[in-house]
């Protein structure tokens, strides 16, 4: 989820995570915050994410990653939020801004921890970062990005992906 900053946005934005090579599947349609109103417009852009398959290089390893893709307004607002615990270990979501910008992300209505990737327009991933769900809490980096990859909680860690180290990997679009 992410906050825009009033430099950078302007308005609240929330932002989530997509999916990692898994098969796809319908999204479920009962998840943990189901009570808030806001949910079912959330989930139908969640649903809508498309996938594609980007690549980050990690020191000598090439790891492909399938995603959603979050290139809109309505589906960066959307991320993981309302999302199922079960989604959120699924998926990752790929945010594409089109250019650099400074803003935080929040974690209100997403159910379960999420790490965050913060990636410079050449791909650099500078800064990695948990986030704890919370309805206040705010999550950013210091300086400015133009993609960030959610995931769930310790996914980086586990995939040998360092802050500093590695690079995300787009292919042109067909």
């Amino acid at each position: 989820m992410i906050r825009a900053g009033a430099a950078a946005l302007g308005v609240a934005v929330a932002l989530g995570v997509a999916a990692l090579g898994a098969a796809q599947g319908p999204a479920q349609k009962t998840a943990p915050a189901a009570a808030n109103p806001e949910c079912p417009r959330w989930r139908d852009a969640f649903a809508s994410m498309p996938f594609r398959m980007v690549s980050i290089q990690a020191g000598s390893r090439t790891i492909a990653l399938r995603v959603k893709t979050a290139e809109t307004g309505e589906r960066q607002a959307a991320g993981f939020q309302c999302a199922t615990p079960e989604e959120i270990r699924r998926y990752l979501i790929l945010f594409d801004f089109g250019k650099e910008i400074l803003t935080q992300f929040h974690m209100q209505n997403v159910p379960a921890a999420l790490d965050i990737a913060f990636v410079k327009d050449d791909g650099k991933i500078f800064a990695i970062s948990k986030m704890d769900p919370s309805p206040t809490e705010l999550y950013g980096p210091l300086g400015p990005f133009r993609y960030a990859i959610e995931a769930h909680a310790g996914f980086f860690a586990s995939q040998g992906i360092r802050q500093g180290e590695a690079r995300l990997v787009i292919p042109p679009a067909r």
